[in-house]
């Protein structure tokens, strides 16, 4: 594992059991048994490694969307990418579930909460504007997106006992009102 990986993972796994608040730089060099200055060879500080794993997770999720989504605005019947869209992004969030149980759960960060959210926003919108309209789009994305976190929440919060094809099945059939 790279060094870098190895700061990150450390980060995380410090969150388990700690407030980010209470974590330390020389706690986070214990735990990844390096010391200070390969840590800052990489970070500015604890804010800065906590931004950065964010952003690439949030961007880590900008490419399935586009990968899955990339030719959208050609197809009339847009359920089988969206499903593709959500099994991926869930089980993406599955492999890196300690990352998201511990942002989300455990000691939630409002930061990485409303990038999230605000990245699911925009993805349904960009589905909504290439297929029929909707009277009110704002109102059904934000409940589609308060219905999704909160299975999400529930699932990551009981460690994902359910595969993550289960859970994308879930919330694609509450999106489409089917076995509520």
């Amino acid at each position: 594992m790279v060094k870098k990986q190895l700061i990150e993972t450390s980060l995380i796994q410090l969150m388990e059991t700690y407030h980010f608040r209470e974590i330390t730089i020389k706690m986070i060099c214990t735990e990844a048994q390096i010391n200070r200055s390969t840590f800052y060879a990489y970070f500015d500080g604890k804010y800065a490694l906590l931004d950065s794993l964010i952003d690439s997770h949030i961007m880590q999720l900008e490419v399935i969307l586009n990968e899955d989504f990339a030719n959208l605005h050609l197809t009339k019947d847009k359920r089988p990418s969206v499903k593709k869209y959500l099994t991926h992004t869930i089980e993406y969030i599955y492999e890196h579930r300690q990352f998201f149980r511990v942002l989300l759960t455990l000691h939630p960060a409002q930061n990485f909460t409303q990038k999230l959210l605000s990245n699911w926003r925009t993805n349904y919108m960009k589905v909504l504007e290439t297929s029929a309209t909707l009277q009110y789009p704002d109102y059904f994305v934000s409940y589609t997106i308060g219905g999704q976190y909160g299975v999400l929440y529930f699932w990551l919060q009981n460690d994902c006992p359910e595969p993550p094809e289960v859970i994308s099945t879930i919330i694609y059939n509450n999106i489409l009102k089917i076995n509520r």
